[in-house]
């Protein structure tokens, strides 16, 4: 495993904050996973401080001619381009977005696993840090690269907001190893010293990480618990180990087993007959154990690519959520205000109408008296005419207030109703994003589990494959060892392919043979059991009564016998007597085929 740390530069969003990077399998290969952890300075919603965790999939490497590599992270939003350096010791990343904008950064490997690769599970641990005068609300990463146990190593890594000399965000590591004391309750406890020495706890069943965190002389005080945020099975995404830094070693050897380490299969299978289709036919179960283990990798790393596009749905959903209950809120807000002033406004309006009707009121008992009296002085003086006038400008004044006081009501009464349109609009895209992160949700917990499914599939392919692989090895040998065996049996198969040509050339002409005897005993004895079957009708017609005369075929087996006998005449015995058949040329075994031996 190597991990690096160093400062993310991304535009103005991310300012020289603490990154922390993660190679699990040191160099990397296509399809390992890559886990990156930071803050953002600010992020897009205006937000300050927010933490971010990701695992990106590698998705293309080129090797350079000094061991170098290049290689691409894409599972996001982002795009990272990294190159290591002087074999890994530093890397390089370009971050890139769609939009076409870039940034530059470069990082130190600070950690590089030792010897053969942990069998333990890697765990690594985010969250924020708050220490008096010196850091608040900043990131903090764990990571215990080979496992947790005595004498392991242990990583933590945090930014001060301002060290000691006022320096802002100045990156701080604790590395050690972990003194662990006995589990109990389904706690590990673990600690380990650097400048600052942190007492550990990691509880088993919520997989937090509950820290004591001392420095030297000074304060000290409870922080986290940190939640987890990758948990590395080795291994378990790939049947090709990875490369680790090779050591000369001196040891012992011994031979491999002599008995299967699988049981063998005991039932009827469907074996070739000849060593070579067996042998063709084992390369195909390897081939296709081969093709059943890619399958399933590939299956793995198309799910867990959905599975972290899922989450970054989830959350940028979650974002939208939050930016429009703002908005609804802040809408609310307007629309009280504007309720307010249209409850003012028709206030007025209401209190303007009523003076008006009053002054109206007045106006026209004015008019009346005024008409009254010219109607009965029939007369108009110029100050009659006058106070006519003036009444009937200032009705006319009144009811022009009346008319833009209506309006203005009208325009505040679209304006609300506008503005509760927006409201059930938003609250309803509300209600629908909540749905929809649902949905997702249930998506993950069920890419959850065909995870797990597909990892227990892995563990099967992988002892087959291996069966399978030794098995191929075996069979290989055999085969060497076979081989002039075979070309010394050809030698002797050719020798005798010709002595069995030619006795099947014999077996053809005696076949031809007794195809033809075959034929003329089919005929003779057609012929037979027809002159049988007219024998047989004759008896059986002299048997139910009377002598006549018995007209013997002319041609047939029995020509011989009957060729000079004259025609039966009736005398009396009957065709069941010895004499009779007798007589008639038939001996015991024809008379008995004929039915006449009593």
């Amino acid at each position: 495993m190597f991990i690096y740390s160093g400062k993310l530069q991304w535009l103005r969003y991310g300012a020289g904050e603490l990154l922390v990077v993660v190679l699990p399998n040191g160099p990397v290969r296509v399809g390992d996973t890559v886990y990156l952890s930071s803050q953002w300075t600010v992020d897009g919603s205006g937000f300050k401080k927010q933490k971010w965790f990701s695992a990106q999939t590698v998705q293309k490497v080129v090797k350079a001619n000094n061991g170098d590599d290049t290689f691409i992270l894409h599972g996001g939003y982002y795009l990272y381009e990294i190159s290591s350096q002087q074999g890994y010791k530093t890397i390089n990343i370009t971050m890139s977005n769609p939009g076409g904008a870039k940034d530059h950064m470069t990082l130190e490997r600070v950690y590089q696993s030792k010897g053969e690769v942990a069998a333990q599970s890697a765990r690594i641990w985010t969250g924020k840090l708050d220490w008096p005068q010196t850091a608040s609300d900043e990131p903090f990463t764990a990571i215990v690269p080979e496992g947790l146990g005595d004498g392991k190593p242990v990583l933590a890594f945090w930014q001060w907001t301002v060290d000691a000399n006022l320096n802002p965000k100045v990156e701080c590591i604790a590395q050690g190893t972990q003194t662990a004391e006995t589990p109990a309750n389904d706690k590990i406890k673990f600690s380990f010293s650097d400048h600052y020495s942190l007492d550990c706890t990691w509880d088993v069943k919520t997989e937090e990480l509950a820290v004591h965190m001392q420095e030297t002389g000074k304060h000290e005080q409870d922080i986290g618990p940190f939640k987890l945020a990758a948990l590395i099975e080795f291994h378990s995404e790939d049947f090709t180990p990875p490369d680790i830094p090779l050591e000369k070693q001196t040891f012992d050897v011994r031979y491999p087993q002599t008995e299967p380490a699988l049981p063998r299969i005991q039932a009827p299978l469907p074996f070739p007959r000849t060593l070579l289709e067996t042998l063709s036919h084992t390369a195909a179960y390897v081939d296709q154990a081969g093709y059943l283990a890619k399958y399933a990798v590939g299956r793995y790393h198309t799910l867990d690519q959905a599975y972290h596009s899922l989450l970054k749905q989830v959350d940028e959903l979650t974002n939208q959520i939050r930016e429009l209950s703002g908005k609804v809120n802040e809408l609310t807000t307007v629309n009280e205000a504007e309720k307010h002033e249209i409850e003012s406004l028709q206030k007025k309006l209401s209190d303007a109408l009523d003076a008006a009707a009053k002054r109206e009121a007045e106006l026209t008992k004015q008019i009346q008296d005024l008409q009254k009296a010219l109607a009965k002085e029939q007369a108009h003086d110029e100050e009659d005419h006058k106070a006519l006038d003036e009444a009937h400008k200032q009705l006319q004044e009144a009811n022009s207030r009346i008319a833009l006081l209506q309006k203005q009501v009208l325009a505040l009464q679209l304006a609300l109703g506008e503005s509760n349109s927006t409201i059930t609009q938003l609250q309803a895209q509300v209600t629908n994003l909540n749905k929809v992160i649902c949905e997702l949700r249930g998506e993950l917990e069920a890419e959850k589990k065909h995870n797990a499914d597909l990892s227990r599939e892995n563990g099967d392919l992988k002892n087959r494959v291996a069966s399978a692989e030794r098995e191929t090895a075996a069979v290989k040998k055999t085969l060497e060892q076979t081989t002039e065996d075979l070309k010394k049996t050809k030698a002797d198969n050719d020798e005798k392919d010709k002595i069995i040509s030619g006795l099947e050339e014999g077996i053809v002409a005696v076949k031809k043979d007794r195809d033809a005897k075959q034929a003329a005993y089919d005929e003779l004895k057609k012929s037979t059991d027809i002159i049988i079957k007219e024998l047989q009708d004759e008896i059986a017609k002299l048997k139910r009564g009377g002598g006549h005369c018995w007209p013997w075929p002319t041609d047939g087996p029995f020509d011989p016998p009957f060729k000079n006998i004259p025609p039966f005449k009736d005398t009396g015995s009957s065709p069941m007597d010895e004499k009779w058949w007798k007589n008639m040329g038939m001996d015991e075994s024809m008379a008995r085929r004929l039915g006449l031996e009593k």
